[in-house]
């Protein structure tokens, strides 16, 4: 009887514990590609939030081409240490950030 108990209680400890442990959640994130450099092999894309990513493998990107970027978030809510785990080819659309303007509802001064 007293192994069942401690049993239990051991079961009822560790699924609180897990259930306190944050998760981390995968995403995408679509972003422009702002700069490539060939002599770092390294991608610049801009997301619509204005913050950079960065990726390894010029091979076949252009500036402005759209690159999805399949995140991890790593548990947290903080975006800045969220992590690229594969990136997919979106399109290519020139000067498509250039031409983005903040939406605003008709009497609303913004979202």
């Amino acid at each position: 009887m007293t192994k069942a108990i401690i049993l239990g209680v051991s079961v009822g400890i560790t699924i609180l514990l897990l259930t306190l442990i944050p998760t981390s959640k995968t995403y995408g994130l679509t972003t422009v590609v702002t700069d490539i450099s060939k002599a770092n092999d390294r991608v610049t894309c801009q997301d619509f939030n204005g913050n950079l990513w960065q990726f390894e493998g010029v091979e076949d990107w252009c500036v402005n081409d759209i690159a999805t970027l399949i995140m991890d978030d790593n548990g947290t809510k903080e975006i800045k240490d969220d992590e690229i785990l594969d990136v997919r080819y979106g399109g290519y659309f020139e000067g498509w950030l250039e031409n983005y303007e903040e939406v605003t509802l008709e009497g609303e001064d913004s979202l």
